[in-house]
């Protein structure tokens, strides 16, 4: 059991058109050098998750992203085999994968564990069992944990690569979340689950929850399995097009305006996982 201490939110759907760099200089007027929009899109949302908030130094960070910085992959492409010329600098140094947690720990002043955590499927799930594990062996005291993805401009691009159909709407954002192991003055309390389940050993889960318990469901979340499972509970529904870690959108969203508990369902390749929130009673 991990608790939630603070939360920051960005999400935008496909339809939403967002200057990073805009809202990045209302709350800092001097811009941080060398920076591409992956990593203003990091900056952000940590940044409204601890606002005001003075950070232990050991505090580590955890970042999870379905793609990583895709654009950046793709600037470094064009240059090497298009242009026929060395990758530039600033783009060279920004592909390594944990660059965008190096500039966030640097704005934060931070100086913990900076893991980076990218992979299609269960990313958010992964990197929280992470947090879960390192915070309850009092590896570490405090995490802040986002997860980051970044819609690209190429949309058959970005479908391809993260394996979804043409039709499929997609977003992007950067949500954190600030925790712990410590449960005084918390948000919610997070649970994840630690087992892989299939859709016969998902269905035994639900039935065996309360009856008051909310169900949310991931993006890669048939409509089939939905009608399946939901047995006429109630639904927690987000507006959020599909990006790799809309699950913390998804929890954070909760925390804000839900109550009781809830159980966040996601699916990949035939497989389940689960994350279960649960916030304070009155």
């Amino acid at each position: 059991m991990i608790y939630v201490h603070q939360i920051g939110t960005l999400n935008c759907n496909e339809n939403e058109e967002f200057d990073v760099k805009a809202a990045w200089k209302a709350v800092l007027p001097k811009s941080i050098r060398r920076t591409d929009r992956y990593i203003q899109l990091s900056l952000l949302g940590a940044y409204r998750a601890v606002e005001g908030v003075k950070l232990p130094q050991d505090t580590a960070l955890y970042m999870a992203s379905g793609q990583g910085n895709l654009a950046v992959v793709k600037r470094l492409r064009d240059q090497l085999y298009i242009n026929q010329q060395p990758p530039k600098p600033v783009d060279f140094i920004n592909s390594l994968s944990n660059t965008a947690g190096f500039y966030v720990a640097q704005f934060l002043n931070i100086e913990g564990k900076n893991l980076n955590v990218s992979r299609l499927g269960f990313v958010v799930e992964t990197t929280l069992l992470l947090a879960q594990n390192d915070l309850s062996l009092k590896k570490e005291k405090m995490i802040l944990l986002g997860g980051v993805d970044e819609r690209q401009k190429s949309r058959s691009f970005t479908q391809r690569t993260l394996g979804i159909s043409d039709t499929t709407a997609l977003g992007e954002g950067s949500n954190w979340m600030l925790l712990s192991a410590e449960e005084e003055g918390s948000l919610a309390s997070i649970e994840v689950g630690k087992v892989f389940l299939n859709l016969e050993n998902l269905k035994e889960y639900i039935d065996s929850l309360d009856e008051t318990t909310k169900i949310a469901f991931g993006l890669r979340c048939e409509k089939a399995d939905i009608d399946v499972l939901l047995q006429g509970r109630k639904r927690f529904n987000v507006s959020c097009d599909f990006y790799e870690s809309a699950a913390i959108y998804y929890l954070t969203t909760f925390i804000v305006s839900g109550s009781g508990e809830l159980v966040f369902i996601d699916r990949y390749k035939e497989r389940y996982r689960v994350i279960k929130v649960k916030l304070p009673t009155a």
